[in-house]
């Protein structure tokens, strides 16, 4: 009876500890899927954030419409300055730095693009500090609907 005795004390000895590093490892298992949603979630958002910014300053850029083209040709012509000033106002209320913005103009239509850095809370921890989003848009310059869906009724 002493052996299985010795046995089995020995053997608990050996499994002392086991336990506490599987827990351990679960633990930082769980972290990083833990920072992953959270700041996963948080790069998704700044994502949609930007696309929908770049799209509001294209549009505010494509309605600085050229009233002496629109008056006397009858064309519609995008005012380069006033949209390109239009696009960098409305970002710049928004707290876009102006080197995180390209803003490209044409006869028609105005191009926005811009970026941002968004900070990491939980995978700070495992050294990923920023995540960078961008988001683009493009307005273009219309009267009417003739243009738009080819013809009027």
């Amino acid at each position: 009876m002493s052996t299985v005795s010795t046995l089995t004390r020995r053997l608990r000895a050996e499994d002392t500890g086991t336990m506490s590093v599987f827990v351990i490892g679960l633990i930082v298992v769980l972290m990083a899927l833990a920072g992953l949603v959270v700041d996963g979630g948080r790069a998704i958002n700044a994502r949609a954030t930007a696309a929908d910014d770049a799209e509001q300053a294209a549009r505010a850029g494509a309605n600085q419409v050229d009233d002496v083209a629109l008056r006397g040709r009858g064309t519609v012509v995008v005012d380069e300055a006033a949209a390109r000033e239009a696009a960098l106002s409305f970002l710049s209320h928004q707290g876009y730095d102006r080197g995180d913005v390209r803003v490209a103009v044409r006869a028609d239509s105005v191009d926005v693009s811009v970026s941002d850095d968004v900070p990491t809370t939980l995978l700070s921890l495992v050294n990923i500090d920023t995540f960078h989003v961008t988001g683009s848009a493009t307005a273009r310059a219309t009267v009417g609907i003739i243009n738009e869906i080819g013809g009027a009724p």
